[in-house]
């Protein structure tokens, strides 16, 4: 039976370089992701032989535990560890399903277990969108003119009265009460329930914003905050854009964050990563008009 700890803010130090070694780039092997959405995931890990496994507590269901994929140099050894995961899930008497892994390693596991112990599907709901740095800092080409447009009539509309700074502890606190107006509002107009885990997440995130190594920008207009982007590097050539915040009103202020947050934020990154859609219609749209540099498809694998 594999031990595993719930994932806390001291683990930082332990998990955060071998996440962004081995995650391939996902979003689900984000630190902070892990940390933030602890209530609604229940992430918890144990390290074996330089291995680390991932236990998605809140997520087991319908006979099956759930684990995302394990981290390490699995291509000589992952029947060893794989079959540790297997074993944790019967020792419960549950059967083990691996939640939104990648291609990387669901090739893995059909190259070296018979794949009729598995059933395997693939979800386009949990594709990761990534896109290039330079793409979103220049929005080039006629596929991308009205994105850049967007972001010039933004300038000229209010010129003068502009400001875009870097998040630091010093103005944080906007940010801070500019979300709360935003989750509030939104609660209010819409039935989502999913609302209360972001607000929850991006509390942690905001609380935790220099710890966590996060970076980003906020807009404010007339010296009121319009908006803010923030993210968080998830290996040495990616930045997860994880927060996206502005006001509906404000035509051109969501094109602006994403153009400056790659711009400012991102110089020293090749892609960002801007996280699934989950289905969403409305934000599959958005997220494509962006003309992503690739998919990274996700895998549900469970064990029949």
């Amino acid at each position: 039976m594999l031990e595993f700890k719930p994932i806390t803010i001291d683990d930082l130090k332990l998990l955060n370089p071998f996440l962004k070694e081995f995650s391939s780039s996902s979003c689900q092997h984000s630190f902070a992701a892990m940390l933030g959405l602890t209530d609604k995931y229940g992430d918890e890990y144990c390290f074996i032989d330089d291995v680390l496994f991932i236990h998605r507590s809140h997520q087991d269901h319908d006979g099956y535990r759930v684990y995302l994929a394990p981290l390490g140099n699995l291509s000589t050894s992952i029947s060893k560890y794989v079959q540790m995961i297997f074993d944790d899930a019967h020792d419960y008497g549950l059967k083990a399903s691996f939640e939104t892994v990648t291609e990387e390693f669901k090739n893995l596991l059909i190259d070296n277990f018979d794949s009729n112990l598995f059933d395997i599907e693939y979800n386009r709901d949990y594709s990761e969108y990534i896109y290039t740095v330079e793409g979103l800092s220049v929005l080039p080409g006629r596929d991308l003119a009205t994105k850049r447009n967007r972001v010039h009539a933004f300038y000229s509309a209010y010129e003068g009265h502009i400001e875009i700074k870097d998040i630091t502890p010093s103005n944080i606190s906007d940010v801070k009460e500019f979300t709360k107006v935003w989750i509030k509002e939104r609660m209010e107009s819409l039935d989502d329930p999913g609302l209360e885990s972001e607000s929850k997440a991006i509390s942690i995130y905001l609380n935790n914003f220099e710890a966590l190594n996060f970076r980003g920008i906020v807009v404010y207009l007339y010296g009121k905050v319009a908006g803010y982007a923030a993210g968080v590097p998830i290996s040495s050539d990616t930045m997860d854009e994880v927060i996206e915040k502005g006001l509906r009103d404000v035509t051109g202020i969501y094109q602006l964050l994403c153009n400056e947050f790659a711009n400012i934020c991102c110089k020293d990154f090749a892609y960002i990563n801007r996280e699934e859609d989950v289905g969403l219609e409305g934000l599959r749209r958005a997220k494509e008009s962006y003309k992503p540099y690739k998919l990274l498809n996700k895998y549900m694998i469970k064990e029949k």
